[in-house]
């Protein structure tokens, strides 16, 4: 069993924001910076550095992020020359990758003073990447897709992004780390320091919450009342509108967002929901999970999956496509013009 390795204590205080005020993109401007990977958060950002004025190479492997990188209108490298170039490297690959990217393809080429810098805490925090003394480690953390990491920037309106430094080699680590938050757009909105323990244990607990099987629940349960598969879809999620709910949540708090919706609404979720939720039972779940993350008992059973090829994803990725759900939301999609009109939906495949 792995040693806990969470310290986080519990406060209700205000945490510290950086704006652009508080960010000084000369402390990086004559330093090359290498984007490893292209995909969600890798696009986003690289793009962002460069319209900021900054100096940057892109490092990925030959796949479909590499044309995508290509089109862009990058000059691409592949990721070790791309760390030999580089001063502040970017890992933006997907997690499960980082320590072989890392020991594979960029340690060799990582230099006393340089900066590495991570979207999330996990490698780090569990220690399945392990970079030199020499380096300053940073995260920087954004609280938002990469899709919207890029469009927020072109907006002109920015992000958050939760930020920390776990080695600070040079002094400078905390102040780099500012930099490159807003070389990618982010402090202005505000970026908010955190620790990469933090963001771990937020970010998989959020993970581990049951919502897609509650959603199926949903589903199952108006439909066993006769109403028609293709309304519930709809209305559950299919249509659109609970985005627009999540935006209102964005914009105006998660529970003032209730007044722009009518009385009936008010009442039935605010008042007459309470009858069937039980707070305490609830929060014995909740901290449950908070256990299993914190005490190791999660990391070990993912290292134990990996170990056995994800046959458990593969399973569970079968068994809900089985579901009844899946087989009617095809249809509905291809109705929609979301599918092809001619394919098959996942579980019916041959």
């Amino acid at each position: 069993m792995i040693t806990s390795r969470f310290r986080i204590a519990g406060s209700l205080s205000m945490g510290q924001f950086y704006f652009d005020d508080d960010a000084d993109l000369s402390l990086i401007q004559d330093k090359t910076i290498a984007v490893i990977g292209y995909g969600n958060q890798g696009r986003s950002q690289a793009l962002n550095l460069k319209d900021s004025g900054l100096n940057v190479v892109v490092g990925n492997i030959e796949d479909e992020y590499a044309d995508m990188a290509r089109a862009d209108g990058w000059d691409l490298l592949s990721i070790e020359d791309a760390s030999a170039q580089s001063d502040i490297k970017l890992l933006l690959t997907s997690d499960d990758s980082h320590p072989e990217v890392w020991n594979n393809w960029m340690v060799q080429h990582t230099k006393p003073g340089d900066v590495l810098s991570f979207a999330h805490g996990f490698n780090i925090h569990y220690g399945e990447v392990k970079p030199d003394s020499r380096i300053d480690v940073i995260m920087v953390a954004p609280r938002m897709l990469g899709e919207g990491v890029r469009a927020t920037f072109l907006e002109g309106r920015g992000f958050p992004s939760l930020i920390s430094v776990h080695q600070d080699a040079s002094g400078q680590a905390h102040n780099r780390c500012l930099a490159v938050s807003k070389g990618i757009g982010s402090t202005k909105m505000g970026v908010l320091e955190s620790t990469f323990e933090e963001e771990v244990l937020i970010d998989l607990f959020e993970e581990h919450q049951p919502s897609l099987y509650g959603l199926r629940c949903m589903y199952r349960a108006l439909v066993e009342a006769g109403c028609s598969p293709e309304a519930v879809m709809l209305d559950l999620y299919a249509s659109g509108e609970s985005v627009k709910f999540a935006e209102y949540g964005r914009d105006l708090g998660a529970f003032e967002r209730m007044k722009r919706t009518s009385q009936t609404a008010q009442f039935g979720h605010l008042v007459w929901s309470k009858q069937y939720f039980d707070e305490e039972k609830t929060m014995e779940g909740m901290r449950g999970m908070i256990k299993n993350i914190k005490d190791g008992s999660f990391i070990e059973a993912l290292k134990a999956e990996r170990l056995k090829n994800n046959k458990q994803i593969d399973n569970t990725w079968k068994e809900n496509n089985s579901h009844e759900l899946i087989e009617k939301e095809h249809e509905l999609y291809k109705i929609l013009g979301r599918r092809d009109r001619g394919s098959t939906a996942p579980g019916t495949d041959d």
